[in-house]
């Protein structure tokens, strides 16, 4: 669906025109239930707005500020600290370390630039390297990270909006679209100064977005699903 049509669609359910109910407000009524739908889509669990970014690695630099638009989740973080070849980056906690590490010569006695002897933690919305020294190199370190979808900004738009406007950055599902103009009806409908009963399919409203999302589940059918049987210990439970 384009913004053009979802304007459009949703006007006409409400009986709106383009004066009653301006492009200004659908932008502010449709990108709050978009968001909504982004934090259940997360559910689906389908690295949906993955997306890989690279930051310089800077000289002795330790934190490294995170996407501003980040959504909420990092999948891997790489880092190329010979300068040359990326190593996979794990992930600790402060309080289960238990050396000193408040100073870069703590930081370089306890750990180093190779595979599984650098870790990050993520502090101050920003993630902190915990490794050997760090030296200048050019997109030296690799976050894959969630990211929000791109916000409605024009009614206008002739472009789907599942389209991704750049290779960095999402567009809005379109298993969602659906729910995405419900949505914005009921958001209408509630805020009239005496809000508009719902009809019956928009009460079952939380029912068909639950179905929206469980379609953008199991988007790999080649995936491998591994079970593991207890052994069997001669013991009766």
């Amino acid at each position: 669906m384009t913004p053009t049509a979802l304007a459009a669609y949703v006007r006409f359910k409400t009986g709106t025109n383009s004066t009653t109910l301006t492009n200004a407000n659908l932008i502010i009524i449709g990108n709050v239930v978009k968001d909504r739908l982004v934090l259940e889509a997360l559910d689906a669990d389908e690295d949906l707005f993955l997306v890989p970014t690279t930051l310089d690695l800077e000289e002795d630099q330790r934190e490294y500020p995170l996407h501003s638009n980040i959504l909420s989740r990092i999948k891997r973080v790489e880092a190329k600290l010979d300068a040359s070849n990326y190593i996979l980056l794990k992930e600790f906690d402060l309080p289960q370390y238990r050396d000193p590490i408040s100073t870069e010569a703590d930081i370089v006695a306890h750990f180093s630039n190779i595979e599984d002897g650098a870790e990050y933690d993520i502090m101050r919305k920003a993630l902190w390297i915990y490794s050997g020294s760090i030296t200048d190199v050019t997109d030296g370190l690799k976050i894959w990270l969630s990211t929000w979808p791109q916000d409605l900004s024009s009614m206008a738009s002739t472009t789907d909006m599942s389209v991704d406007p750049t290779t960095t950055t999402h567009g809005f599902p379109k298993a969602l679209h659906g729910v995405l103009a419900t949505g914005m009806i009921i958001e209408w409908k509630e805020s009239r100064d005496k809000p508009i009963p719902l009809k019956e399919s928009e009460l079952r409203y939380d029912d068909d977005v639950e179905k929206a999302i469980s379609k953008l589940k199991k988007a790999n059918y080649d995936r491998e699903v591994i079970g593991l049987i207890p052994e069997d210990d001669g013991q009766e439970y």
